[in-house]
């Protein structure tokens, strides 16, 4: 790192590394190749605001744009609510017009305090130089190109134009796209995020490399600490004098730094050994705490915020519901997260201990100097790091990838055929929301909570159960105050999960449309799993029984004494008996989701 900086960089270095620097969202990078910058390059004032720009354009789209999908996750209500104000056609091009709209504001306002800015920096001198050179001219013409309104416009037209290139490229790189209800948000926030960098780009191109009018003193005084910290540096290392005040702005600033996110304050100040084990350590105590709150909320909201990180729970389902409704998890969880903002603090105070900032002298074993490579002894420097260690071999346990499959559970309980049902979550197998009028609909169970029979409303079936498809028969609606989420919600839910990682749907041929049948045992297996009606794509046909293999284990079907049969529609394309092929297809594309389900004989 000290290699990097011992010399100033070429220009060609730099026009290199800013090139990648923008092109890097482009190759799926994120904001890592800007932080690297940031920590390589302390000393190269115009690349470092580059790389923070970037930074900035990505804490700022997930700041907008992850909530909405958290909330999305969160439940069936703001779900459809969501979907439903997605779902009109010209609803992404008002959302994107409203971004430019604001976009023009904030340049307007730039131009605005840039050109207040000139006029007074051009006071200054004229009147020092009235004062100094009566007879001078002061030279306009070098003036900062942002507080021109010519400029102003031409950056918010030419941003469209390298937008659509950005796209463009984009659609090369990345041509699959996805057909979940999010899929114009997705849109969105791409042209977002693809307006935000053209702009940033356009905006150092044009301002001659200068620092838009509205950062130019948060960014100064950010640059002003890294400055002061390489001078404090050096005067350690070489053992020279150093200004006492300035020290005391170094340590003020790693504490501000260590406020924000624990570990960062060590960061800065190189202590990397002990800085970053606290920083992952915080992360994943970020991750458990939205985790086990989220999943007190709702289990399944759990399952769906973790599915957004490409994870699922390392346990069956049903052990984690259960675990999910003790609020104990969540509490132990945010004090964990709360004190390790302490410890961090108080690590960083002892570091900036009055020998180390050479108000008196060393004394032996007392002190833990600066810039010493390598892992120090002692408890409170091992400490970070066992923790870390401890937390992932957690993590590993209790939290994999979607792509592993959980160990299924082989033993036996004598309780495996009760009754399951958290008081948080009611699962049941159809869509109690019916029309009364309703016929030959799942001959399954329904109910509402104020009821004769609370717990399982009524079973009625006056046909022999198909092996392959539904059968006719009727069912007695139950009126109930609260309307719970159903066992085929949870079905649904957990089929997103892969769905999203696979790709289902973004390499789905259209039109497409198949029928699979499976069966979920008591233990909630996944087994059985056969392909009724095919399609004219066999490779995608195969894709569809990888999702439904991937479903196991779940949630064991409540309220059943034996396993149940599902047999369900892979359609994409509207709800009309019209657009699917055969008989079968044409009357399940009407059911909830496409989804039959029916118990099976002992």
């Amino acid at each position: 790192m000290d290699s990097a900086n011992s010399k100033q960089l070429s220009p060609w270095a730099k026009k290199s590394l800013t090139f990648f620097l923008w092109m890097s969202p482009l190759f799926s990078l994120g904001p890592f190749l800007a932080l690297g910058i940031l920590f390589a390059f302390p000393r190269e004032f115009r690349l470092r605001l580059r790389a923070v720009s970037v930074i900035a354009v990505y804490i700022l789209s997930w700041v907008v744009f992850y909530p909405i999908e958290l909330v999305h996750r969160s439940g069936l209500e703001w779900e459809a609510v969501i979907n439903e104000f997605l779902a009109k056609d010209s609803r992404g091009l008002q959302l994107k017009f409203g971004f430019v709209v604001i976009c023009f504001l904030l340049l307007l306002t730039n131009y605005i305090h840039s050109h207040k800015r000139n006029k007074k920096r051009e006071s200054i001198r004229t009147t020092r130089l009235q004062t100094e050179h009566p007879y001078g001219k002061i030279r306009t013409e070098m003036r900062i190109r942002d507080s021109k309104f010519d400029t102003l416009l031409l950056v918010l037209f030419l941003a469209l134009l390298l937008n659509f290139a950005f796209q463009y490229l984009s659609e090369k790189l990345h041509p699959n796209k996805s057909l979940s209800p999010l899929a114009s948000l997705v849109d969105v926030y791409q042209f977002v995020f693809n307006y935000s960098i053209s702009l940033c780009i356009l905006l150092f191109s044009f301002n001659r490399n200068k620092i838009p009018s509205l950062i130019a003193k948060p960014y100064l005084r950010y640059m002003e600490g890294i400055r002061i910290r390489e001078r404090w540096k050096a005067a350690v290392v070489s053992q020279g004098k150093f200004p006492f005040r300035l020290e005391l702005i170094v340590k003020e600033k790693a504490k501000f730094r260590d406020h924000i996110l624990p570990g960062f304050g060590h960061i800065y100040v190189y202590e990397y050994w002990r800085g970053f084990p606290i920083l992952f350590l915080t992360l994943l105590l970020f991750l458990f705490s939205a985790v086990w709150v989220f999943s007190y909320l709702s289990p399944i909201f759990g399952i769906q915020f973790l599915a957004g990180f490409g994870l699922k729970p390392g346990v069956p389902d049903k052990d984690f519901f259960i675990s999910s409704q003790n609020i104990a998890y969540a509490g132990f969880s945010v004090l964990a997260l709360v004190g390790i903002y302490f410890y961090s603090s108080y690590l960083l105070e002892k570091s900036f201990s009055l020998e180390n900032l050479g108000v008196k002298e060393d004394k032996v074993g007392e002190s833990e100097p600066f810039f010493k490579p390598g892992l120090r002894k002692g408890f409170r420097n091992v400490l970070p790091l066992s923790l870390l260690f401890h937390l992932i071999l957690i993590s590993l346990v209790f939290l994999i990838p979607i792509t592993l499959q959980r160990g299924k559970k082989k033993e036996q309980s004598s309780q495996k055929n009760d009754h399951f049902r958290p008081e948080k979550m009611e699962f049941y197998f159809i869509d109690p929301n019916v029309p009364d009028d309703t016929k030959g609909l799942n001959g399954g169970v329904v109910t509402g909570n104020e009821t004769e029979n609370k717990e399982k409303g009524e079973k009625i079936s006056n046909e022999k159960v198909a092996d392959n498809g539904p059968v006719k028969g009727h069912i007695k609606k139950i009126r109930g105050k609260k309307v719970p989420p159903t066992y085929s919600n949870y079905i649904s839910a957990k089929m997103r999960i892969p769905e999203s990682y696979m790709d289902y749907w973004a390499k789905a041929p259209h039109p497409y449309s198949s029928v699979v049948a499976y069966t979920i045992t008591q233990d909630g297996d996944v087994i059985d799993v056969e392909l009724v009606e095919a399609s004219d794509y066999p490779d995608q046909d195969l894709r569809t029984l990888q999702l439904v293999e991937s479903l196991g284990p779940l949630m064991p079907p409540p309220g059943t004494k034996n396993d149940i049969r599902v047999t369900e529609l892979f359609w994409n394309g509207p709800i009309d008996p019209e657009f699917v092929p055969t008989q079968l297809q044409k009357e399940m594309i009407n059911l909830f989701d496409g989804r039959y389900m029916e118990e099976l004989p002992e």
